[in-house]
């Protein structure tokens, strides 16, 4: 099966890029040009309701939520061994640590990034951005204490857990004070950019491939 991906340079698809290139499967990237407002695309938009990137096309299967395509991938090629097997404790604690990440990482750092999209009063945005930036770094904390037994979320083996925390500490490289910076997520995240897998994803969207110490 080829799959196709839908996705811009560094947006919410690099962890699902990331996890199509470790799988090794076949599949292409389509690019969403946001500079021209593509994913507000009629198009786009019967792909995607929303008019968010990524979207996943595979055979008669679309699917949406960076999140739930890490899953799908995870599912579908279990050989790769990028999540648990089922009905195991170490599953559970799989989708712990990747719904930590897409509900409470991501969110604080989109309300940093956006702030107009949380208040219609522009003169809130800085509270709001300093609200996102304390519930962030709460979060990242969490992470810190998690991955003291490390290297990878799940202790000794990685997972899409990795790949998407990776994104994340990524984008906030942005923030006064990023994540990169505690000890333990930083050793992660360079665990996840010496992966080939990590390298190609990067060298193919012409990002910079961070955590290279």
């Amino acid at each position: 099966m080829k799959h196709r991906l839908y996705y811009y340079p560094a947006n919410a698809s690099l962890a699902p890029h990331i996890l199509l290139q470790e799988v090794g499967c076949d599949f292409e990237l389509a690019l969403v040009d946001r500079k021209q407002e593509r994913q507000k695309s009629a198009e786009y938009l019967r792909l995607n309701p929303n008019g968010r990137i990524p979207v996943l096309v595979s055979g008669e299967l679309v699917l949406f939520e960076s999140a739930a395509i890490c899953l799908y991938i995870a599912d579908l090629y279990p050989e790769a061994r990028l999540a648990p097997p089922p009905r195991t404790a170490a599953r559970a604690h799989f989708y712990k640590w990747l719904m930590f990440l897409t509900n409470t990482v991501q969110p604080a750092y989109m309300a940093f990034r956006y702030p107009e999209h949380y208040t219609t009063e522009a003169s809130q945005h800085e509270g709001v951005r300093q609200a996102a930036v304390a519930q962030g770094t709460r979060a990242f904390r969490v992470l810190e204490d998690a991955l003291s037994q490390g290297p990878f979320l799940l202790g000794a083996d990685y997972s899409a857990c990795d790949a998407y925390l990776y994104m994340l500490v990524w984008w906030a490289q942005r923030l006064a004070e990023p994540p990169s910076q505690l000890p333990n997520v930083r050793r992660c995240v360079q665990h996840v950019a010496a992966r080939p897998a990590t390298r190609r994803a990067c060298e193919v969207e012409g990002i910079e491939l961070r955590f290279v110490d």
